[in-house]
C-alpha cells in the first residue's frame, strides 16, 4: 500500500484555509493509498555534510518512508522555508511530490541555507533545526556535544544566539522561548571569522572579524573588530567553496560567512545576499567593488 504525507501550517488551520483531519479522511475514503498528515513546526532537519533526514517528530516517521507527498498552504511566510526546503529535499531523494511550484533554487530561511550548502556540496558545520520542544531530542540523536551553538532560526546579526555549555543553560533558553524554532549548530572553536565578498564569481574582498570581549560573536553588529586581509589567509579550497555556493545560489554580489578551525578545515555558515555596503565597515572599498562590476554589466548590453 503507497503511503503519501500531507504537509500543512498551523496557521493555514487556525485561518480555516484547511482543515486536514477532514482532507485526510476524505483521502483514505476514496483511495486505497494509506494518507496521513503532519505540520511543519513538527518536523525536525538534521543536515551535515554526508547526511540529510528529516523527521516528523510526533509520528517518529522520516520523509523517507512515504511515496509521495502534498506540500499544502506552504505560501505562507511562516511556511515558505520549510515549504522550500522539504521540496529540495524531495528531490535529492526522488520522492514524487507536489505541487512544483514549491521547488527553486533560493533561500528564505537558515534551513533553506544549509539544504542548498549540502546540495552545492560545500562544507559546513552539523545543523539540527526544530521547535523548542524537539531541541533535546536532536542533541541526543545526532551526538551533539557541549559547547554547541544554538540560535534563533528567524534571527540575524548575531541576535538570539547562544553558545550552549550545560543542559542547565539549554533548558533555560528553551523554558523561556518555548514557541521558538531554533538551530543547534556544533561550535567550530575560531580566532575570527571571514566574510568573503563574492562578486560576479569572483571573490574581491576578505574582512576577517573578530570579537569584543567576552562572547563567541564576531559580527560587527555585536561590536566585533574588522580588518581587511589578503586572500592567502584562506586555503585555496576555502575560496572555491565562496565562489561555488554563491553560484548555487544565483547570487552574483554576496557575502559569504566563514571559519577556520585549529586544523585549517574550512565552514560556511552562511551566504549573503545583498551584503551591506552603505553604513558598513570598509564601505568605500565595498561601493568601489559594486559599482566596478554594475559598470561592467550595463557596458555589456
Amino acid at each position: 500500500m503507497k503511503r503519501i504525507l500531507l504537509l500543512f501550517s498551523v496557521q493555514s488551520r487556525l485561518h480555516k484555509l484547511a482543515e486536514p483531519e477532514r482532507l485526510t479522511e476524505l483521502l483514505n475514503d476514496t483511495s486505497r493509498a494509506q494518507f496521513e498528515f503532519a505540520y511543519f513546526n513538527d518536523l525536525s532537519f538534521y543536515l551535515d555534510n554526508n547526511e540529510a533526514s528529516f523527521i516528523d517528530e510526533v509520528s517518529g516517521k522520516h520523509l523517507d518512508d512515504y511515496d509521495a507527498i502534498y506540500i499544502r498552504h506552504w505560501g505562507i511566510p511562516e511556511s515558505q522555508g520549510h515549504g522550500l526546503a522539504i521540496a529540495r529535499y524531495c528531490k535529492l531523494k526522488n520522492i514524487p511530490f507536489i505541487d512544483r511550484e514549491v521547488w527553486r533554487v533560493g533561500s528564505l530561511n537558515k534551513l533553506t541555507q544549509y539544504i542548498n550548502l549540502f546540495e552545492a556540496v560545500v562544507s559546513f558545520p552539523k545543523t539540527f533545526m526544530a521547535d523548542a520542544r524537539h531541541i533535546a531530542t536532536g542533541l541526543e540523536r545526532y551526538g551533539f556535544s557541549y559547547p554547541f551553538i544554538l540560535k534563533a532560526a528567524q534571527a540575524s546579526r548575531g541576535e538570539n544566539n547562544f553558545l550552549v555549555k550545560s543542559e542547565a543553560q539549554l533548558q533555560a533558553i528553551v523554558n523561556e522561548q518555548p514557541d521558538t524554532a531554533f538551530v543547534l549548530q556544533e561550535y567550530i572553536e575560531n580566532n575570527g571569522d571571514y566574510r568573503v565578498l563574492v562578486c560576479g564569481d569572483k571573490v574581491e574582498l576578505i574582512i576577517r572579524r573578530t570579537a569584543a570581549g567576552d562572547t563567541h560573536l564576531n559580527n560587527t553588529s555585536q561590536g566585533g573588530n574588522a580588518e581587511i586581509v589578503d586572500a592567502n589567509v584562506l586555503p585555496p579550497r576555502a575560496l572555491d567553496d565562496c565562489i561555488k555556493a554563491a553560484k548555487f545560489f544565483g547570487r552574483d554580489f554576496a557575502g559569504v560567512d566563514i571559519v577556520l578551525d585549529a586544523k585549517g578545515n574550512h565552514y560556511c555558515f552562511e551566504v549573503n545576499r545583498a551584503p551591506q555596503v552603505e553604513n558598513s565597515s570598509f564601505e568605500q572599498e565595498k561601493a568601489a567593488i559594486l559599482s566596478k562590476f554594475l559598470v561592467e554589466l550595463a557596458s555589456d548590453k
